[in-house]
């Protein structure tokens, strides 16, 4: 129970009791024996019915709509920074900051908070490796970039066990087109994983680094996908805001689960002088540690010129999305960049 809802609920109910006493007391020369008697009665009556109707028919929390994600992580940034005011060397809670801001996809906001934590607790592989995906989610390029790539091998040599970091470190070289070196780090992770949905996409792109270094590939174990589903996407920029854009501007695609995680599935880089457009996403374009286009029934798909040239949705970029699209083997899709932001 809230404490303005009590003062709320107090004040209507001393006015339910005056409007039932004034007449009582403007009338009690008529009434001397009864008057008291009934006073009394509706200021202790008044008050219990009001209680035990609240009782029954709710709480004061249900009065408002349930608060959405977004702002009860809001909220929780809100909590953690009060707490890092007083310990501001507390590293735990720099991270949760961190990971608050990621799943807000506030990118350089994470990046700072994940670099404040990793000065004080250094060498943490769990920091280095959530630090390297925000800095390929902030790039918004499928490849890591150099500093990313170092975390992760600082993270692996600290502890060889951290599999997210095996994934990270095979998907790019398979976009790097380093296939030696996507097949050391997915067969390492392959060895790690027990039999499921992971282990079977691992195994898939497995494949994709052994053909592209020409072996042969291993025999297909029972759920995995020979045949990668693909996503073509129609890009255009609304009529009325061409004259907003100059070319330069770096326009993101991004490729998110309809109903899922808030990180990207894929994301697609270009500049706005090359639109309209088509264009082609693969498997090859995952970003998201164990989960693709294809692990999903529908995606949502993105399109923002950003006039910084960052990730990060801003005050006058201009944006379009599309419908849910439902996935299968052969995904077609328009997005119409017709909003500013």
């Amino acid at each position: 129970m809230t404490t303005g809802f009590i003062f709320i609920a107090a004040a209507c109910v001393l006015v339910a009791i005056a409007f039932a006493i004034v007449p009582l007391l403007i009338g009690k020369s008529d009434r001397q024996g009864t008057a008291p008697i009934l006073i009394l009665a509706l200021v202790l009556l008044i008050p219990a019915a009001s209680w035990v109707t609240y009782r029954a028919v709710g709480t004061p929390e249900g009065i408002a709509p349930p608060a959405s994600d977004t702002a009860m992580i809001r909220a929780a940034l809100i909590d953690i920074a009060r707490q890092l005011e007083r310990n501001p060397d507390d590293a735990d809670n720099w991270m949760r900051m961190a990971l608050a801001y990621k799943e807000l996809q506030e990118y350089s906001s994470a990046e700072h908070a994940f670099r404040r934590a990793l000065y004080i607790d250094e060498g943490n592989p769990f920091i280095q490796i959530e630090l390297a995906e925000t800095l390929l989610f902030d790039s918004g390029r499928p490849s890591l970039p150099a500093e990313a790539r170092r975390f992760l091998h600082d993270a692996l040599e600290s502890d060889p066990q951290q599999q997210k970091a095996y994934w990270l470190l095979g998907l790019d070289a398979l976009q790097r087109e380093d296939y030696e070196e996507a097949v050391a780090q997915l067969e390492q992770l392959d060895s790690m994983l027990p039999d499921g949905s992971v282990r079977d996409s691992v195994r898939n792109y497995l494949q994709q680094a052994r053909r592209g270094l020409g072996l042969q590939a291993a025999p297909m174990t029972n759920g995995e996908v020979g045949d990668e589903p693909q996503l073509v996407v129609n890009l255009t920029l609304d009529e009325t805001l061409i004259e907003r854009v100059s070319g330069e501007e770096t326009v993101f695609v991004i490729v998110r689960a309809a109903d899922g995680p808030r990180a990207p599935l894929a994301v697609h880089r270009l500049s706005a002088g090359e639109l309209p457009t088509e264009i082609t996403f693969g498997r090859n374009d995952t970003m998201m540690g164990g989960a693709g286009i294809e692990d999903f029934d529908a995606i949502r798909i993105t399109a923002r010129v950003s006039r910084s040239g960052a990730a990060e949705a801003q005050s006058g970029d201009l944006e379009g999305s599309s419908d849910n699209v439902p996935v299968s083997d052969r995904i077609s899709s328009s997005v119409v960049i017709d909003q500013v932001l």
